[in-house]
């Protein structure tokens, strides 16, 4: 299964989602994250962080077009690819959604977010599972109802919340937080459901 975490604008959640969905997919089956973007984000917080939860996460870096499909060409059919893709590059973020089985938006409440969100969702073929989970979400605040409710009503699936936490975003300077796991799992599960009833 090949899960790829999309957006076109950075600082919307990208790199913490694949992390945190790659801990989840390798706690349970041989499980890789595909690193695409040229920053190497994710590279680095799975290199740096000691965390019991990534030590089976095996790591490809794969910033280019080639590179990333020679690495989703490598995934076996009984692993778990997630797939952190670069910001603002379309070209490569396509190549990636054409050999995916899942999306996954992460996105953020307010300014721009919604028109990011829809120019990725127009990238999506149609039968392609898709879900968006709202990072850094104060889901007690009127816009996030708002938000969601809006999703809801444009039939786009919102597979999970990741609450507003310091330590969800640490990065490779702290574990993995608790709280940041179990959020992320209900769009793990989310996800693999969209998978096997598509």
């Amino acid at each position: 299964m090949i899960i790829v975490v999309a957006a076109l604008k950075g600082g919307v959640g990208k790199t913490t989602t694949s992390v945190y969905l790659g801990a989840l997919a390798a706690a349970r089956r041989p499980a890789t994250l595909v690193d695409a973007d040229p920053q190497a984000s994710a590279a680095d917080w799975i290199e740096s962080a000691e965390d019991e939860h990534l030590e089976r996460l095996t790591l490809v870096e794969a910033p280019t077009d080639r590179l990333l499909i020679k690495a989703l060409d490598r995934i076996d059919p009984e692993e778990v690819a997630v797939v952190d893709t670069p910001p603002g590059n379309e070209r490569l973020l396509v190549k990636a959604i054409e050999r995916a089985d899942v999306v996954v938006v992460p996105t953020r409440i307010g300014g721009v977010e919604t028109a990011r969100v829809e120019a990725v969702l127009d990238l999506v073929p149609r039968k392609l599972p898709v879900g968006l989970v709202i990072c850094s979400a104060r889901t007690y605040t009127r816009d996030y109802q708002d938000v969601v409710a809006a999703w809801t009503e444009a039939n786009v699936p919102v597979w999970g919340s990741v609450p507003e936490r310091v330590t969800i975003a640490t990065g490779p300077e702290g574990s993995l937080a608790p709280d940041g796991i179990e959020a992320y799992r209900s769009v793990w599960r989310r996800a693999l459901r969209a998978v096997r009833e598509s």
